[in-house]
């Protein structure tokens, strides 16, 4: 079916996939406005990813629900004297601090995907201070199920959720290039690939591997739930994870190459 005919069967439909989509993100927009809306985008309670980062960086977040007072009431808190003292208490972090929405473009983006969308970008945004940003990162990894058709209806939902909110100053000059239409967004920068990052991915996996903190397995799917254990059960290690170094850096490069059946082995990190 044309892309054509796909547009003209949906404007003969009540409700279409396409639709389906945007009432999940329309729900999600009707849900956070039950808690508050500030000129840069939804307020969000403090929540321990939140936490995680004041406590790494020493730079508190802005914009968050005050949910600590005894009125009941959900003020946001003050922006100014929270930037005067996360800058403070940690002059020597310059961040940036990042964030990111990464989907699969194998369909179109649900509930889930709304709010994570919602959060991610407000996360960014509440951490100001430390040069906050959002990328979006499309994680096109599998391709045999993903469709351009499903990247610009991604990408143009992002940009329906984020409306209104402002957009992140580029002033990476890695970044600072002239965009295409496609990369336009509120993100920050071009729109991001998994794919352009093979080479950096495939890179660390050998430096994991050569530090001995990963190995080739060759177990089935079935075998490795086997070996997981339970909750009341001990798992067992897999006979293959004491491989040695070279053997598991040339099963690696040949698996890289093709040269095995697909799944007949895995790399697996020792944890």
């Amino acid at each position: 079916q044309s892309r054509a005919d796909k547009e003209n069967s949906s404007a003969n439909m009540p409700i279409t996939k396409r639709r389906c989509s945007l009432a999940a993100v329309s729900l999600v927009i009707a849900l956070s406005s039950t808690l508050s809306k500030t000129a840069t985008g939804f307020a969000y309670a403090p929540n321990f990813i939140t936490k995680i980062i004041e406590q790494s960086t020493g730079i508190a977040p802005v914009g968050l629900l005050d949910v600590t007072g005894g009125s009941g009431s959900l003020a946001v808190t003050d922006a100014d004297a929270d930037i005067t003292t996360s800058s403070e208490s940690s002059p020597s972090f310059v961040g940036p601090i990042t964030t990111r929405f990464p989907p699969e473009p194998n369909g179109y983006l649900h509930l889930g995907h709304a709010k994570a969308v919602s959060f991610n970008f407000a996360v960014a945004r509440a951490f100001s201070a430390g040069k906050g940003r959002c990328h979006m990162r499309l994680d096109d990894t599998n391709p045999t199920k993903e469709d351009e058709e499903y990247v610009k209806s991604i990408l143009e939902d992002v940009r329906w959720i984020q409306r209104g909110c402002p957009p992140f100053d580029v002033d990476d000059s890695v970044d600072a290039v002239e965009l295409s239409e496609e990369d336009r967004g509120p993100w920050y920068g071009p729109v991001r690939k998994t794919s352009d990052y093979f080479s950096l991915i495939y890179d660390a996996a050998i430096h994991l591997i050569e530090r001995g903190e990963a190995f080739v397995d060759e177990l089935t799917a079935e075998e490795m739930r086997e070996y997981r254990g339970t909750l009341t059960e001990v798992g067992k290690e897999s006979p293959w994870r004491n491989r040695n170094i070279e053997e598991n850096l040339e099963l690696f490069r040949g698996m890289r190459n093709g040269d095995y059946p697909e799944g007949k082995y895995v790399l697996r990190a020792k944890i």
